[in-house]
């Protein structure tokens, strides 16, 4: 699925998409909703929410998800 997201300043009674040349269909479905805007001390208090209650992984945890990125990336899609 395509989707185009766009974020534009309501200067009028009208809004105007542009689609690529590629866009899979000749219908679509378009949804308008409001931004919400957040004050900077919002802001600072929903990144302190997140960052404080993200999950976090200790270096052995984050040398072994490397090893096996590492590993993954030695995979040829033609052994399959």
């Amino acid at each position: 699925m395509i989707a185009i997201r766009q974020i534009q300043d309501v200067t009028s009674e009208m809004i105007t998409v542009r689609i690529p040349k590629n866009f899979p269909s000749k219908r679509a479905e378009i949804i308008i909703l409001p931004v919400e805007e957040f004050s900077a001390n919002e802001q600072e208090t929903m990144l302190q929410i997140v960052l404080l209650n993200a999950p976090t992984i200790c270096e052995d945890e984050l040398a072994g998800f490397e090893h096996v990125r590492e590993w993954m990336n030695t995979w040829n899609v033609k052994e399959f």
